[in-house]
């Protein structure tokens, strides 16, 4: 046929193998971080982005990492904090991710440390003072630390784009991957972080991000050509509120606008 195109589900093809990506504020500071990558086997079939505001914010970190997200040519894209230190090679990290293809071929996103829910954290990471390491890894996780961040090309992720600044990334595009149906997990895979972020500012940020995702969470009455019904992350509420009793109770409710407004028309 002329002028089709056919896609094949199986082809995967990427220029380079990895896209090393990272916010840059601090020009020498980033370049002992991409050397110490290099030194462990970071540098052919690799490339190295940067979102540069070393002249002052141009990108906070949602709109770098979208950047990043678009225009990488890397099966693997890792997004790196420019205070980090590589300490596994190259190798190793391959390692980690044929044993998660192996484990779990639906994950799109790993890092080094995160946790799976209230005061469960799963870490593989050294600070200055002292090394974390999980046991039984990798593990399956619900956020991310944004230390360091490698998300798999081909699951097309995404990040919000009503969300700014530069605090909880990486637990947005755990909740993106998770309602894609895709899983993140923390891979034994060590790297030195030089220090713990800002915690003061992350906390003043938590309460912008709840109200955000405030308003994305509780989707409500979904009205399609054929059918409606209740969508929630609440399970009680689902169960409830697609009811034929409340159903019934909410079509009263939702037709008495229409039905005043006809008959206005009618006078």
């Amino acid at each position: 046929m002329n002028n089709v195109i056919s896609i094949n589900c199986n082809a995967e093809y990427y220029a380079l193998q990895f896209s090393i990506c990272t916010i840059v504020s601090d020009a020498a500071e980033y370049g002992l971080m991409r050397a110490s990558f290099e030194e462990r086997g970071f540098s052919s079939d690799c490339e190295y982005i940067i979102a540069d505001n070393t002249k002052g914010n141009q990108f906070d970190a949602y709109q770098a990492i979208s950047h990043f997200l678009k225009i990488s040519r890397g099966k693997y894209i890792i997004i790196v904090h420019q205070d980090v230190r590589a300490i596994d090679n190259r190798e190793k990290l391959l390692q980690c991710i044929d044993g998660l293809n192996k484990k779990d071929s639906n994950w799109a996103l790993c890092g080094n440390a995160g946790a799976k829910g209230y005061h469960q954290e799963v870490v593989y990471i050294k600070y200055p003072s002292h090394t974390e390491q999980s046991i039984d890894l990798p593990q399956k996780v619900n956020s991310l630390d944004e230390n360091f961040l490698l998300i798999k090309k081909s699951s097309n992720m995404t990040i919000s784009p009503d969300l700014k600044g530069f605090h909880l990334y990486g637990t947005d595009l755990c909740i993106i991957a998770n309602f894609l149906g895709y899983s993140c997990y923390v891979i034994a895979f060590m790297a030195e972080h030089l220090s713990k972020g800002n915690i003061p500012a992350l906390k003043q940020y938590q309460h912008e991000f709840i109200e955000q995702y405030g308003k994305k969470a509780d989707i409500g009455y979904i009205q399609t050509t054929c059918t409606q019904f209740y969508l929630s992350n609440s399970k009680k509420k689902n169960k409830l509120l697609n009811s034929p009793f409340f159903f019934f109770i909410i079509k009263q409710f939702k037709r008495y606008p229409y039905l005043i407004k006809s008959l206005g028309k009618k006078k």
